[in-house]
């Protein structure tokens, strides 16, 4: 065992927790997992020669390789391919690790891999190092810890037989090169081999590193930079540190390289101040695969400030008028050195949201003058300190004296239903220290008013419930407003409400009724009752065992007549009169009257009837062609819309036209024509309809 890596058992444990990942195929995904044995490859062309790395993917290959060794061919296009190591690439005796372990830690640690007895280190550590070595075989350490300190090192990996210098190139040939194991045909392991192409004249510098940034976070100095944009060049960093912007020092013991993969490309680094209110200047560099660092990235500059510990005190506030105070406040001497300035913060109440009402008070200052009060304010003092950190003090409570009631309300409006319910609304006040309403209600205008919610309400709306078989007919409204000193205010107007009616109007009644023909005339005395709305006349036949049809309707209260014209002969006809009041409460039914219609004895007496709209003259021409021998008169109907025909005009049986300019524009109108014969007969009902 190597006696020497006894020293470099600190070293060893940091790599312990290390997630070990060599140099890569750019062939070959994460997500694949290939248990063949491959050789993946890394090269650079320098001036000098051509430098090139390998490894392999797997402990067994790892095996055969410190075994049997490498060859390494080359070819150009005019040249046969040639063997430029004479024997097979094996790690180098034990004898030549002795002088370079004793001052690279990389080499010890392989060396300790390659030909240690066991792969341990002292006691001291037994317990730290156990826990990781039972998590995989020995050999399994072994080969990851080789191939660590080979992708760290590349004189490492030239002593393990794992790296290559050509110098003997010629500037602008391309060459061939081909690595495989070299081990005896007769052994029946797998094949290990790779190729690739080398152009001398394509000499690459190294890249500098970008997205370098350096924060200010969480009591110390937080470095994030890209990485796995650059790992095809560099598989590690040092972090360098300057107290004025050109004086550089390396701050990193060990190379700063990613523990393990992730989904974020970048990796970062935390550093503890060294003094506070100090700026700093960071860069990094790389390392690459073969010992080389890279061009130092952009400076990066940052100071760390000592947040704030303590926030203001108010001390004292002085009310000087309903409009303005006097605050002051206390701040901790031994924090003040921390201080740019102070702010003051206001809120309606105690939880916010709070303003900045005044800013950039000074921070020398300790009282200010605030002249914008309101009802209720609440007010807090914000310490703001050079770490762009701030404290805030406790909130204080001020309250002038408030003696002016708000507004008289207004805008009161309400509506009343069939069952006494009441919905009331208004307009909403506008003051800020509004607290609410009381709303109040009596029977009679002239009556003390009673308050109808116990505690204020804030919205601007109001349901009731009334009595509907009270005998006052209307119910009386008003509003006040209530602030938060619970100042009143004047009264709103009264509003009056009509209380809902639900005693049924009393019933018309019919005093008689004309039969002529095709058509039966109905004559009823109206209700009584006040506030009627409607009338309704209900028609029913034994046919229709007891369906009542509503055959009319007027919104005329003082309507008495009726023309039926829609009756068939010899048929048993019943009808029936109804009133309707404001609140929609209906009559009962009149006493029914029964109607037998008489037999149809019509005539062919008047062909044609025909309306013609004169917009211009606002009139309605009506005509029509007739044969009217022992005619007594000839009836006109109308009707508007949807109602029934009405009688609207008798006229001269040599009638033959009608002018009608009693109209009413968008409406529509129709029009029939019966003739009446002395012998009681009637001619075939006629009809036309026409839009005005």
């Amino acid at each position: 065992m190597f006696k020497w890596l006894i020293k470099y058992k600190l070293f060893i444990y940091f790599l312990l927790g290390v997630t070990f990942s060599p140099i890569r195929s750019q062939d070959k995904t994460t997500d694949e997992v290939d248990t063949s044995w491959q050789l993946v490859i890394k090269h650079r062309v320098k001036e000098d020669g051509v430098y090139i790395r390998w490894a392999v993917n797997n402990v067994d290959a790892w095996q055969a390789a410190l075994k049997y060794g490498f060859v390494v061919e080359r070819s150009t296009i005019s040249s046969e391919k040639v063997s430029i190591t004479p024997f097979p690439l094996r790690p180098k005796p034990e004898s030549e690790w002795q002088a370079v372990v004793e001052s690279n830690d990389m080499a010890a640690v392989a060396a300790q891999a390659i030909f240690g007895e066991n792969f341990s280190v002292n006691k001291e550590e037994e317990g730290k190092v156990m826990q990781v070595i039972n998590m995989a075989s020995e050999l399994e350490q072994r080969f990851a810890f080789s191939l660590y300190a080979m992708d760290r090192d590349f004189n490492t990996a030239l002593l393990s037989g794992f790296g290559l210098v050509d110098h003997d190139i010629v500037p602008g040939e391309t060459y061939l090169y081909n690595i495989k194991l070299a081990s005896p045909a007769s052994i029946d392991i797998p094949e290990l081999e790779y190729g690739f192409v080398a152009h001398t004249d394509e000499i690459e510098d190294l890249p500098k590193p970008h997205d370098f940034v350096v924060y200010y976070y969480n009591d110390a100095f937080l470095l994030i930079w890209e990485y796995d944009s650059y790992l095809s060049y560099y598989n590690s960093y040092d972090i360098e540190r300057s107290e004025n912007g050109s004086d550089f020092i390396k701050i990193n013991k060990v190379p700063i390289t990613k523990l393990a993969n992730t989904s974020v490309s970048g990796i970062s680094y935390t550093d503890s101040i060294p003094v506070y209110s100090k700026k700093f200047w960071y860069r990094i560099k790389g390392h690459s695969y073969f010992d080389e660092i890279g061009p130092a990235s952009d400076t990066m500059s940052v100071t760390a400030y000592k947040e704030l510990l303590v926030a203001p005190d108010i001390t004292n506030k002085e009310i000087v008028s309903i409009n303005e105070v006097k605050l002051k406040w206390s701040f901790a001497n031994d924090e003040a050195w921390k201080l740019t300035d102070f702010d003051l913060l206001r809120a309606d109440n105690a939880i916010g949201p709070y303003l900045t009402v005044q800013s950039n008070l000074g921070l020398d200052t300790r009282e200010t003058l605030y002249n914008k009060l309101t009802e209720s304010n609440y007010f807090k003092i914000r310490a703001k300190g050079i770490a762009g950190d701030f404290q805030d003090s406790s909130p204080t409570l001020i309250q002038p004296i408030d003696s002016v009631p708000p507004g008289k309300p207004v805008g009161l409006l309400g509506t009343v239903d069939t069952l006494g319910i009441v919905n009331l609304k208004w307009s909403a006040n506008q003051e800020i220290d509004l607290n609410g309403y009381f709303v109040y209600r009596s029977d009679t205008k002239n009556q003390e008013f009673t308050r109808l919610n116990k505690h204020q309400i804030s919205e601007t709306s109001y349901t009731d419930t009334i009595n509907i078989k009270s005998f006052n007919k209307e119910v009386f409204y008003k509003i006040e407003a209530i602030d938060n000193r619970y100042n009143s205010s004047q009264p709103s107007q009264i509003l009056t409400m009509s209380r809902p009616n639900r005693i049924p109007p009393l019933s018309p009644l019919f005093t008689d009724y004309e039969v002529k023909m095709d058509t039966v005339k109905l004559f009823w005395l109206p209700s009584g009752s006040d506030n009627i709305k409607k009338q309704l006349i209900y028609r029913n036949t034994i046919n229709q065992r007891n369906q009542w049809k509503k055959i009319f309707e007027t919104d005329n209260p003082s309507e008495h007549t009726f023309y039926d014209l829609e009756i068939e002969e010899n048929v048993k006809y019943t009808y029936t009169v109804v009133s309707v009041n404001e609140y929609g409460i209906e009559s009962n039914p009149s006493p029914p009257v029964s109607i037998v219609a008489a037999k149809n004895l019509t005539k062919n007496a008047i062909k044609g009837l025909y309306a013609k709209v004169d917009r211009q003259l606002h009139i309605i021409d009506i005509s029509w062609r007739s044969n009217l021998d022992n005619a007594a008169e000839l009836r006109l109907y109308r009707k508007t819309g949807k109602a029934g025909f009405k009688l609207y005009k008798t006229l001269p049986v040599t009638s033959k036209k009608f002018t009608d300019d009693h109209l009413k524009v968008g409406s529509t109108y129709g029009y029939a024509i019966q003739a009446i014969f002395d012998d009681g007969s009637t001619s075939i009902w006629q009809e036309v309809n026409v839009k005005y």
